[in-house]
């Protein structure tokens, strides 16, 4: 089978539609598909794909949707997956009718109509959805369809401590500067005598200001810039500060207790269950004035409750079992394929 991956990422949107795609990538390519990329041309989001894909193509398909039919009709892709905010209707429609199948993966909250063969949304209210359900549609709805990378479906070996002695800091791949100084201002303000490790994305490579708060900080603090999968880093945390996109879901994955940090609108879905079943506590919005109490007050409640800890690490991982990419992998692999 052959799956023609369309997806975006950039400063603004982040690394979240990347992440999602990349890890259905590796399922797919695990069963044995050949993969390739059409993405927007922004330097690091290629860079990553080509670390690890041959066939990625810079596309601008956002702003010019006639060169990513024009790139898919030399392709004759048996797949295509879309994944990002500039896909609207028009599009996939118009991609119908240069694919065999079409698969839409959304974020947005069924706010408006996805002409697919499969649409998927791993978000954990997503069940609850409106979608405008079509009897030729497949829909893949909840956190059993979450998709990261398949790695994260091993059980997650960690240690069990009583103290916090290490703490995460992931506020996605984004331009979150302020957010990440109130992190760890919060974390400094929570927590002592603590390892820190603050993730940066690829985005924010020159900023003094998270440098000059590091050397001040009580805690060992240790900055990672550009990093591209931090499984590593989630089961050495015993507490992580997180955004609400992709990266909540992986550290649910391997059971890491979390705050977490809405930096986008969309998110307020992903806060707001993952509070009500217990896997995260919400920690505010990215740009709220008080963002720093508040996170200090939620981190200094898990420090001080290693029942907590274990309890919400134990949700966390029962909501998602890092399986999705392979189960959606599997449901496209059973597609009946045909030219249109």
């Amino acid at each position: 089978m052959r799956i023609a991956f369309i997806t975006e990422g950039g400063a603004e949107v982040g690394l979240g539609h990347v992440a999602r795609c990349t890890a259905l990538a590796q399922a797919s390519a695990g069963a044995g598909a050949r993969v390739g990329f059409l993405v927007t041309p922004d330097p690091p989001v290629l860079a990553r794909l080509r670390d690890k894909w041959t066939d990625v193509v810079p596309v601008p398909w956002a702003t010019d949707p006639g060169a990513a039919l024009d790139a898919l009709r030399s392709r004759e892709a048996d797949v295509v997956v879309v994944d990002g905010y500039s896909a609207g209707p028009e599009f996939l429609r118009a991609l119908r009718s240069v694919a065999a199948r079409l698969v839409a993966v959304d974020d947005d909250g069924a706010d408006r109509p996805l002409p697919a063969d499969v649409v998927v949304n791993g978000g954990v209210s997503a069940e609850r959805l409106p979608y405008r359900r079509t009897p030729d549609t497949v829909f893949l709805l909840g956190p059993r369809y979450a998709l990261i990378d398949p790695r994260y479906a091993g059980p997650p070996r960690r240690s069990d401590s009583e103290r916090v002695r290490r703490a995460l800091i992931c506020l996605g791949g984004g331009r979150n500067e302020d957010a990440i100084l109130k992190a760890l201002g919060a974390a400094d303000a929570a927590l002592d005598d603590c390892a820190v490790d603050v993730v940066v994305g690829p985005f924010s490579r020159e900023w003094p200001r998270l440098d000059a708060a590091a050397r001040s900080a009580r805690n060992r603090v240790s900055i990672h810039r550009g990093r591209f999968g931090l499984g590593d880093l989630m089961l050495a945390a015993d507490v992580a500060i997180s955004g609400g996109g992709v990266t909540l879901y992986e550290l649910a994955a391997t059971a890491t207790p979390a705050v977490v940090v809405q930096t986008a609108n969309n998110q307020a879905s992903n806060v707001e269950g993952f509070q009500r079943a217990g896997a995260a506590l919400a920690g505010g919005e990215a740009g709220d004035a008080a963002l720093g109490k508040s996170l200090a007050t939620a981190l200094g409640r898990l420090a001080r409750d290693h029942t907590l800890r274990a309890t919400m690490g134990a949700r966390g991982r029962e909501l998602v079992d890092g399986q999705g990419a392979l189960r959606v992998a599997t449901a496209i692999a059973r597609l009946p394929i045909s030219r249109r």
